[in-house]
């Protein structure tokens, strides 16, 4: 684990932070569409990190966010390779282009398909939050040696909950828009902050309680469902199966305990599963 929070702390170092608030609009581009960017220090960043990586475990492969965009064959490597280190090198690419503290870096190493180490790496405040299977979740600090233990939230009644939703790519506009209008009415409270790993942040070290997500890409949600299980946390698909992160849009939904996961499911999602 040390070993791989210092090639993170060093890229973010060397590649991320000196471009925050930096970069030149010729440093920014657009992937899919509007919205989907990637940025000069996105693209630098994985380079780093996936040499480092391969060094580190030999015969290992990498799954990067930015290398999948170009060759999307490369995410099946999540299911033909026994060592596959998954990489986010800035999650919340489109806060970081505009000056916003909201993002961070995220990885995590993928045994057999089984995640067994991930790290979410926030460089602003020299803080990561970090998971072995099968030794909890810790909260640290660069600064110090220092280590703290991570819980998720209790269980609560859904009208009690905050958390988070994105549903972008679900079925279709109006539909989408129905859901959020539900969800007002079932939840205390949902956010979308545009970077997973500080959702997955709040979920373990703040009273927040939820993420409900279609899109699932690895990158985004490998490191911190390690984490979040880790802290005594549950997922599933919207369809109750265990999440696989070779398959993008069946949905995830993250709360403190199965039981939860029922009553959004019945509550919020039944209605709209097909």
């Amino acid at each position: 684990m040390k070993k791989v929070v210092a090639v993170i702390q060093e890229t973010a170092a060397e590649i991320i932070l000196p471009r925050f608030k930096a970069l030149t609009t010729e440093q920014i581009k657009e992937k899919s569409g509007p919205g989907d960017l990637v940025t000069i220090a996105d693209i630098e960043a994985e380079e780093k990190l996936s040499k480092a990586f391969k060094q580190l475990v030999i015969g290992s492969e990498v799954v990067g966010e930015e290398t999948t965009s170009k060759k999307p064959e490369t995410i099946n490597l999540l299911a033909s390779e026994p060592h596959v280190w998954v990489i986010d090198p800035i999650d919340g690419t489109k806060n970081f282009t505009k000056g916003n503290h909201l993002f961070c870096v995220m990885v995590c190493l993928v045994k057999f398909g089984q995640p067994v180490l991930a790290v979410i790496f926030d460089p602003l405040n020299e803080r990561y939050i970090a998971a072995e299977e099968g030794s909890g979740s810790w909260s640290h600090k660069t600064t110090s040696s220092s280590q703290k233990k991570l819980k998720v939230a209790e269980a609560v009644k859904l009208d009690q909950m905050s958390g988070f939703l994105s549903l972008g790519g679900f079925r279709d506009r109006p539909t989408r828009d129905e859901m959020r209008k539900l969800g007002n009415q079932i939840f205390k409270s949902y956010d979308n902050l545009g970077c997973s790993g500080h959702e997955y942040v709040q979920l373990v070290t703040d009273d927040k309680h939820f993420t409900i997500n279609y899109r699932t890409y690895p990158w985004d949600h490998l490191p911190g469902s390690l984490i979040h299980s880790e802290a005594g946390g549950y997922q599933a698909s919207f369809d109750g199966d265990k999440y696989d992160p070779t398959k993008l849009t069946r949905g995830l939904v993250t709360v403190p305990s199965e039981f939860v996961w029922k009553e959004v499911q019945e509550k919020f999602l039944r209605g709209y599963l097909i």
